[in-house]
């Protein structure tokens, strides 16, 4: 008998030990990616089936590019598509329209919901380039985000023409430069499609998961659901490491866009306390010039996956 449980033991240990090889630090383009630890997640990683989750400071280094910006702008332009009011549309990777983006007569900005129901936005930040189904989209208008307190989920973010941004102010046009300026990820590379394809559902991972701060204090995940007030859109990110919370949005498809899984990661995430992970869409646009975005949106990690 205690030769029979020694040998359990032993064969138990082995297969830690073959476990713990499975998930040994691996590298990409020979930068060393260590697997996220708590809050203090990874600088990169690789997901199952190759595709690399890149932090920052990894984009920096590898890709001579800032995976994002971000420049508060103070005003609007006149649109002479609205008769010269201070009004733009807002609109999501594949340019439908998510609401818009307002400044009135006292230089307060509004964020108004498809259905017209205002918000007051007591911030608007340039964000940089997104992932879009046009390349003109993704030159010439930049992802903003609007914070409005008392809007869905805190706010939005989708693109606004370039033009939008009021350049007569310092803060305008330092906004427009930078923009202008910052190389971007853009979409994420291309990725063979490991699943059949089906319709994109609503993350719906709030309040069941939440992520981590930088200093370990726990957030929620609002933002990652569907945005029903603004096109019932789901953000996809460029990468998910190494960030604040969660990952950085790139671009925003609705629910009900074709789309298959392209990558995944088979663990949760330890910043999330285990209760999110994530998987690499490749996301239909229609679209012949540009058939498919790619990128990361968040999902409820399993029990067992814990």
């Amino acid at each position: 008998m205690r030769l029979l449980l020694l040998t359990v033991l032993l064969s138990a240990a082995a297969a830690a030990t073959t476990a713990a090889a499975a998930v040994a630090p691996r590298a990409f383009e020979g930068r060393r990616c260590t697997p996220p630890q708590g809050h203090r997640i990874a600088d990169c990683r690789v997901a199952r089936h190759g595709t690399p989750d890149l932090s920052r400071a990894a984009w920096r280094a590898l890709r001579g590019a800032e995976v994002t910006i971000s420049r508060r702008i103070d005003g609007l332009a006149p649109n002479p598509d609205a008769g010269g009011a201070r009004v733009w549309p807002l609109i999501d990777s594949l340019a439908q329209l998510m609401g818009r983006l307002e400044q009135d007569d006292e230089g307060r900005f509004v964020l108004r919901a498809l259905d017209g129901t205002p918000y007051r936005a007591t911030r608007v930040n340039v964000r940089g380039r997104g992932c879009a189904v046009s390349a003109r989209q993704m030159s010439t208008s930049p992802l903003v985000q609007v914070i409005a307190g008392k809007a869905p989920a805190g706010g939005t973010q989708g693109f606004v023409a370039a033009t939008a941004i009021d350049r007569s102010t310092p803060a305008g046009a330092a906004a427009v430069n930078a923009f202008g300026a910052q190389k971007g990820t853009g979409c994420g590379p291309k990725r063979r499609e490991i699943g059949s394809v089906r319709r994109l559902a609503d993350p719906n991972v709030d309040p069941f998961a939440h992520a981590r701060l930088s200093n370990g204090a726990i957030n929620d995940v609002k933002e990652y659901d569907a945005k029903p007030a603004f096109g019932n859109v789901v953000y996809f990110m460029s990468n998910t490491t190494n960030v604040s919370v969660g990952g950085i949005a790139r671009g925003m498809v609705r629910v009900g866009t074709p789309v298959a899984k392209a990558d995944l990661f088979t663990t949760c995430d330890p910043n999330s306390d285990g209760t999110l992970t994530w998987r690499y869409w490749s996301i239909r646009t229609g679209v012949a010039a540009r058939p498919r975005l790619y990128g990361w949106i968040p999902g409820r990690c399993p029990r067992t996956a814990r």
